[in-house]
């Protein structure tokens, strides 16, 4: 690793007292705002996706943390369905999590959602009469686990299509249950034999789809069991149940489905996915009549290793069916492979000689990844061709949504086009977000976040280009420079980048010349124009470090001690602000000293500088918020006030205080997201008690330069941005 020279500075002094007041908070009154996401195209885990099979256009996904989503003829977009759960009370936030849903072929406008997260808290199913708008909830007696493994199974959730009354669950850990009352009251069937006896990652996979016979109306149950007897059937409506013959033992029907000629088609994994590793599994259709397994396995010259998931046939010719791969992990992602034969013959969507397809992200041109084209996802879980449209299948990823454009030209010499669908569908986890003037083309946002690193977003209303996505690590933090959009910084856990910076809006990231440790991550701040940059690496025994250069060379900070955390001032670029052991610092030398205020906060406070007056600074220490207007020498307190993240943003008029932003709870007016423009006289509660938008993360900006404009963090919703209604 490169390294330059380190330098000691002198020590400053700078006296401060201690002085702490307290002031009444005032009013709170309910707004209107408008709700939506920055848009970013997916970023997420899609594990189901649901088409109904008599409503034209009516298809719903889910996803393992960020909640369900509908697509109807009358929806220009995805539409969450599940934003009630979670907020900053965090109530029910574990149902967030989206382990099947089923939607009802007769009544087109119910659907059902089994929801639980993880399997540390009991479960519920919702149900719906209008399409998801409003639901009713039935708490389960058992754990569901929509983000555990084998959460890409089938459809657990099943409406039967013959007596839409009837619907049946089929859970991990206590057999099957049925309702008869269209999802009002469950109950367990007792007669069905198993629940499964494969763990995987000490998670009970249990029963993993539901599926109905088109002719008989008989149902069957694939159960991850590992004598390979692994489907259940019944003929009489769920009161007996018998094994068909074992098929292959140690592998698992992840998915299944039906055709209308007499098969039952089904993909097979040595595990359950997504996690643990898949290194074999094979594709099967067992014809209902004879009672007999037939291996279909597509053999394609692909190299393919790793297991199948997916499996999906087409509405309208019984003989043709699409499969995917899971755990596939080849440079052009996961391979699809379509019959039109019931199995006997597959054509790849690639193979080792020829593409037969064409990626078409210019609509989320970050998917491309660095690379000429997008990969074709991994973890593809599920893969299901539009009923109404053979052209169409579609497949959820890891990171977004894919649907080809003419599936039929496929192996004609014609390239399939497979484009990016995940308009509206925002599923992924924000570590934090932050907001800077817009000035001489500076972006409008920056965010950090899992699987994705973050982006540098120019306008939150348009997905992201490849370039302003920063790709490398996994992001710890971030900070912009406030009268410099242009410049930021964010840390990560790569070992050779922990450290990388833009000076051009995120257009270009770059490596500092060199890095004061070998350390990763940590915290970082940037001075209000750009010129310093402050580095703790993510190691209790870490040093304070600035360079003015991007890491020509680096100075050692003096004052602060382990564990601290510095934050610059919008104003003065010479002024950061720092907290260690509980203590309010200030440095006015650029970051080369920190001295004391006197005030006593938090060891997980949050310091905000406002850029309204000189040495203004807003302060959460705990979930207690308090300012200062002399640099943090004296802090005033707000009273009946609990606050996890705070942020500023533009105000209404030049002159006025600029805008506070809060994930928190006024005046016992109930958790949401609050803002006032009077430094806490009166409020504006923003958010309702169904607008709560999943796991909050604490992190939350006002937009700097539009008034009443809110991007808050969630953990699996995305960017959540939300504008005042004048």
């Amino acid at each position: 690793m490169k390294r330059k020279s380190v330098k000691k500075l002198a020590a400053g002094t700078l006296a401060a007292s201690m002085l702490v007041t307290a002031t009444s908070c005032g009013s709170v009154k309910q707004a209107e705002c408008s709700w939506g996401n920055v848009a970013i195209g997916g970023g997420g885990y899609i594990t189901g996706i649901v088409y109904n099979p008599t409503e034209k256009g009516l298809r719903y996904t889910r996803t393992d943390i960020g909640g369900a989503y509908r697509q109807s003829s009358t929806d220009a977009q995805w539409v969450p369905i599940t934003d009630h759960f979670g907020g900053v009370n965090g109530k029910n936030w574990n149902l967030i999590g989206i382990e099947s849903i089923a939607t009802d072929p007769v009544e087109t406008n119910r659907v059902y959602a089994a929801c639980g997260t993880y399997s540390n808290e009991n479960g519920a199913i919702l149900a719906s009469e209008d399409y998801g708008e409003t639901w009713t909830q039935v708490d389960m007696p058992f754990p569901m686990g929509g983000n555990q493994s084998g959460r890409g199974v089938g459809e657990r959730l099943m409406v039967n299509p013959n007596n839409n009354k009837q619907i049946f669950y089929g859970s991990r850990t206590a057999g099957l249950y049925m309702s008869k009352d269209y999802g009002k009251n469950w109950e367990s069937v007792s007669g069905f034999p198993v629940s499964g006896d494969y763990f995987q990652e000490k998670n009970q996979i249990g029963i993993m789809w539901i599926e109905f016979e088109p002719a008989s109306g008989d149902v069957y149950a694939g159960v991850a069991m590992k004598n390979g007897e692994c489907i259940y059937r019944s003929s009489d409506q769920g009161a007996s149940w018998e094994a068909l013959p074992a098929n292959n033992a140690g592998f698992y029907p992840l998915q299944a489905e039906f055709s209308d000629n007499g098969y039952l088609y089904l993909c097979y994994s040595d595990s359950c996915g997504p996690n643990a590793a898949v290194q074999e599994g094979m594709v099967c259709r067992y014809h209902v009549k004879n009672g007999t397994f037939e291996d279909i396995t597509p053999q394609c010259n692909d190299n393919r290793y790793g297991g199948f998931s997916g499996i999906s046939v087409d509405g309208t010719d019984p003989d043709t069916i699409v499969c995917g791969t899971l755990g596939f992990w080849s440079a052009k992602g996961e391979n699809l492979y379509r019959s039109t034969d019931g199995g006997n013959t597959w054509t790849p969507f690639f193979d080792l000689t020829t593409d037969h397809y064409v990626m078409d992200v210019s609509d989320a041109q970050w998917l491309n990844w660095g690379r000429e084209s997008a990969q074709t996802g991994w973890w593809m879980a599920d893969v299901e061709i539009d009923p109404f449209d053979s052209n169409v299948v579609s497949w959820g990823t890891g990171a977004t949504l894919y649907s080809t454009k003419n599936l039929s030209d496929l192996g004609s010499g014609t390239p399939v086009t497979v484009a990016f669908d995940a308009y509206g569908l925002e599923e992924t986890a924000i570590f934090k977000v932050v907001s800077t003037p817009k000035s001489n083309g500076s972006p409008q946002l920056y965010s950090i976040m899992g699987d994705l690193t973050g982006f540098s977003h120019l306008d939150v209303n348009v997905r992201p280009d490849d370039n302003h996505f920063m790709k490398i690590g996994k992001a710890s933090d971030l900070a912009v420079a406030w009268n410099n959009g242009k410049v930021a910084v964010y840390t990560n856990d790569d070992k050779r980048e922990p450290l990388r910076y833009t000076t051009d809006g995120g257009t270009t990231w770059n490596a500092f010349a060199s890095l004061p440790e070998a350390k990763n991550a940590g915290i970082t701040a940037v001075s209000a124009d750009g010129s310093t940059v402050m580095w703790i690496p993510g190691s209790i025994s870490s040093g304070v470090y600035f360079t003015k250069d991007f890491g020509g060379i680096w100075y050692i900070s003096q004052g602060l001690g382990m564990g601290a955390a510095v934050y610059a001032d919008k104003r003065d670029p010479n002024i950061f602000y720092g907290e260690s052991g509980g203590v309010l610092y200030i440095s006015k030398d650029g970051g080369a000293n920190f001295i004391a205020t006197g005030a006593a906060v938090s060891e997980n406070c949050e310091i905000v500088p406002s850029d309204e007056a000189d040495g203004f600074v807003w302060i959460r220490s705990g979930t207690s918020l308090g300012y200062s207007k002399d640099y943090g020498a004296t802090i005033t307190y707000l009273k009946d006030i609990s606050v996890n993240a705070i942020g500023v943003g533009a105000p209404k008029n030049n002159g006025d205080p600029m805008v506070l932003y809060v994930m928190g709870d006024i005046h016992a007016q109930g958790g949401g997201i609050y803002m006032t423009e009077d430094h806490g006289k009166s409020w504006i509660k923003m958010t309702s008690e169904t607008e709560c938008f999943g796991n909050l993360t604490p992190s939350i900006t006002g937009d700097a330069s539009m008034y009443g404009r809110v991007y808050f963090a969630t953990n699996g919703r995305g960017i959540i941005m939300g504008d005042l209604v004048s």
